[in-house]
């Protein structure tokens, strides 16, 4: 006899991602929606808008003031939402033996004092960070307690464009075959990325036929990137990032530079990838010219590719992933299956 599905609820489900979110787990069967939230749609049902079959698509969405009556038969909430709303959310749900995935950044940082400079407010709980497990499955040396997963009360779901730069650069700095003061970061996404708001950037007009660079110097992914590669190298490691809006409806493309340390031969560099990820895992390697969103786009996969140029002493990799899935939805499901116990995410026919 098959044990009974885990029950979750979605708060947020408006969102892009807590849509995808919805769709995945409608489509695992040993994960139960058990209930929604979101302003946007309360009192609809979700099928109404986002392409269900069976239950799921009868459900009706509840509105964010009810959202801890939402999650009260769930095992597992997870937050769809903005970060001081799951800054909020998070503890409540805790209270009442709730587990958490959350999907922001609301508890991504382990510093506190870092709250007001990246995202804006001073963080409410600020004694549940250090217990967070940062949830990058490829990458367990990024988080605090990487044996803890599966134990874990609260998950911070990383954010896509520092899970597609932390991929990138993990296996170099793990070998330590790069100077972790020497790195750079470029980073493209689609229009999704911004969330389903209205903005007079993220018009069809002003995007279209465009490239534009954004939020240099402050983005909040910048140091979410420098702490988790800092705990996979061991010591500090400093990012330039800049991030650039394509005109495209999703996927992500970051290039990454660093200066090779001489530890490990140019030559041996892309060997050093093929070695650190699972060949049967979610994350694909090969040439650099490889790594194209067209490869990625509505999979859970991360595909990156590196290069290194011995006359110069550096290094390139790209890596390339569907910022909606495996850099939001489909990696808080890999989380979530983690949690419960579930089946994980297999590579091919996961979605």
């Amino acid at each position: 006899m098959s044990p009974s599905p885990v029950p979750v609820a979605i708060l947020g489900v408006s969102g892009f991602a807590g849509s995808e979110l919805a769709r995945l787990i409608a489509e695992q069967p040993s994960l139960l929606l058990a209930g929604v939230a979101a302003d946007r749609w309360q009192g609809q049902p979700l099928g109404a808008h986002v392409r269900l079959r069976g239950p799921a698509a009868r459900l009706e969405v509840a509105p964010m003031n009810s959202a801890l009556e939402v999650a009260r038969t769930a095992e597992v909430a997870l937050l769809a939402t903005p970060a001081e709303v799951s800054a909020r959310l998070a503890p409540e749900l805790l209270a009442r033996g709730v587990r958490v995935v959350d999907l922001s950044g609301a508890f991504r940082l382990q510093d506190p004092a870092a709250y007001p400079r990246w995202y804006g407010f001073p963080h409410p709980a600020p004694e549940l960070l250090a217990e967070a497990h940062y949830g990058l499955p490829e990458v367990p040396r990024a988080s605090t307690a990487p044996d803890e997963a599966s134990r874990a009360r609260l998950v911070a779901n990383p954010g896509c464009y520092a899970t597609a730069a932390i991929l990138a650069l993990a296996p170099l700095l793990a070998a330590g075959a790069i100077d972790p003061a020497s790195i750079y970061v470029d980073g493209k996404s689609g229009v999704s990325g911004a969330g389903r708001k209205v903005e007079e950037r993220l018009l069809f007009m002003e995007i279209d036929e465009n490239l534009s660079a954004y939020r240099i110097g402050d983005h909040q992914h910048t140091p979410e990137i420098e702490q988790a590669l800092g705990r996979v190298a061991a010591r500090p490691v400093s990012v330039t990032f800049v991030p650039h809006l394509l005109p495209v409806k999703r996927g992500l493309l970051v290039t990454a530079f660093a200066r090779l340390s001489g530890a490990v031969a140019p030559e041996e560099i892309p060997g050093l990838y093929a070695r650190y990820f699972d060949p049967e895992g979610l994350v694909e390697t090969c040439r650099p010219e490889e790594v194209t969103l067209a490869r990625v786009a509505h999979t859970p996969l991360a595909r990156l590719g590196a290069r290194a140029d011995a006359e110069r002493g550096t290094v390139v990799v790209t890596s390339a992933l569907d910022n909606l899935l495996k850099g939001a939805a489909s990696q808080a499901l890999q989380n979530l299956c983690t949690m419960v116990g579930a089946p994980p995410l297999e590579r091919r026919g996961a979605l």
